[in-house]
């Protein structure tokens, strides 16, 4: 992490990126308490979880960035469950920088440190551009892989939200597969806004990864990655039948 970024988080009150949680015993540590901050959350609330595609990840060698659609604070929780523990044991999420890692937030159950030891979460300043996913790239070419939910925040209604152009911006810069996971279920678990969690079905779709060929275009890989997570959530929210005029 450059100087720069370091200043800024520094004058905006937030904590963190903590590098320590890429060593080793951090990663023991996390491993270790993935039952509890996990893994018993999700045999709690979900009735049933059913995953599949995971042979996608049979033929990535080296780092991926995983992205998924973003309806629940359930969503990291099953995503981390349904990966295959050679792509968990080396994964850290993105997480929103003026939620999770802000200093000094008595309210905040779980601390920055927390955050970043047992969640294996760093944060990413909204609105921060390019530099906002500086941390993003320093985990990469340490051949880390990432998770990013590329609309930014939990969706509030039945359609897929615009996706912001970081992933893109890391994956054509450091040549790296983006592998799209669709999540389904966790909006009626816990829609945004809603403090309880109502148990019921859950599902996750690991998605045949994307390459972006040479000269593809950050808007151009942000358009093919929306689309092709779009396909996916049509299927489970068919846009209702417009209704003509008598």
């Amino acid at each position: 992490m450059t100087a720069q970024i370091a200043t800024e988080f520094l004058e905006t009150d937030y904590a963190g990126p903590h590098t320590w949680q890429t060593q080793g015993w951090a990663r023991l540590v996390r491993r270790a308490m993935r039952g509890r901050a996990y893994t018993r959350w999700v045999d709690r609330y979900c009735e049933s979880l059913t995953v599949t595609g995971k042979e996608h990840f049979i033929g990535l060698h080296g780092p991926c960035i995983v992205i998924a659609n973003h309806q629940s604070h359930m969503d990291s929780l099953v995503l981390l469950t349904a990966l295959p523990d050679g792509v968990k044991n080396n994964f850290y999420f993105g997480a929103a920088a003026d939620r999770w890692f802000v200093k000094g937030k008595k309210k905040l159950i779980l601390q920055p440190w927390y955050q970043s030891l047992v969640l294996g979460n760093f944060p990413i300043r909204r609105g921060g551009g390019s530099q906002a996913l500086e941390y993003a790239k320093t985990l990469l070419n340490k051949g880390c892989n990432v998770g990013i939910f590329p609309e930014g925040t939990r969706a509030t209604n039945g359609r897929l939200g615009d996706f912001r152009k970081g992933v893109a911006l890391l994956a054509l810069e450091l040549d790296i597969p983006v592998v799209p996971v669709y999540l389904s279920g966790l909006r009626e678990m816990r829609p945004k806004g809603q403090l309880e969690v109502t148990p019921g079905p859950a599902s996750v779709e690991i998605l045949e990864p994307l390459r972006f060929a040479v000269g593809t275009s950050v808007a151009e890989a942000t358009e093919q990655m929306w689309q092709r997570m779009n396909e996916r959530h049509l299927a489970h929210y068919p846009p209702a039948p417009v209704r003509r005029a008598a």
